[in-house]
């Protein structure tokens, strides 16, 4: 089993804090909505507070807590989501 990289965790976490349940994850779209609205809700320190809901979850429900993760890690790489990497800069010369 692969480690999921660090953007796939970060959206995985958007999603695992989402109302929605694991059978709602089976449309790439739908999951991608998801994580844009739950990110677009908890605003610029989304990811932290998405983190703080996990491990509360985890903490209270570690049994199922586990199972939903894992379920959010395989639709976020199911979505196959890419990430938009700036243009490398160029030098100015004066």
């Amino acid at each position: 089993m692969r480690t999921p990289s660090k953007v796939t965790t970060i959206l995985a976490t958007f999603l695992f804090v989402s109302p929605a349940t694991a059978r709602e994850f089976a449309d790439p779209d739908t999951v991608l909505d998801l994580i844009h609205e739950r990110a677009d809700l908890l605003g610029p320190d989304g990811a932290k507070t998405a983190q703080a809901q996990v491990a509360y979850e985890y903490g209270r429900h570690p049994d199922t807590a586990s199972a939903r993760m894992t379920a959010c890690l395989d639709a976020v790489e199911a979505a196959h989501v890419t990430t938009q990497l700036p243009a490398p800069r160029t030098a100015v010369s004066r």
